[in-house]
């Protein structure tokens, strides 16, 4: 089943950019999430924070969530649209997660994309 997400995630990140498409893309993303939790890969906190998006939602801006990297905790993805309202909502999110998990301290925000392996090339480790 998550190959069939990340491929049809895949396919929709083609497509001409809309309200549509986020919702989907969101969906896509809530759905992996709750995948990874259902297998142990997730955690209490990483599950915090995609309630807390999935609770704002769309109507600020936030239209999924998920755990990324190596699962067990670490970072959320979030998808949002390109406004203000968005961008304060997960500011808002990050403090209140601060506030319960982090000793008031306000969980880190990494915003935006690079350019990755396309850019700086990648390393093959063969063996």
């Amino acid at each position: 089943m998550e190959n069939w997400r990340v491929q049809l995630f895949s396919q929709l990140l083609a497509a001409p950019p809309s309200t549509r498409q986020l919702q989907t893309l969101g969906e896509l993303m809530f759905q992996s999430h709750a995948s990874y939790s259902l297998v142990g890969l997730g955690s209490d906190a990483t599950d915090d924070l995609v309630r807390r998006v999935r609770n704002v939602g769309e109507a600020r801006g936030l239209y999924g969530a998920k755990i990324t990297g190596g699962g067990s905790g670490g970072t959320v993805c979030i998808l949002t649209d390109d406004s203000e309202q968005a961008a304060a909502a997960v500011r808002e999110i990050a403090r209140e997660y601060g506030e319960l998990h982090l000793g008031g301290v306000p969980a880190r925000l990494f915003e935006g994309s690079s350019p990755g392996a396309a850019q700086f090339g990648a390393l093959r480790l063969e063996g």
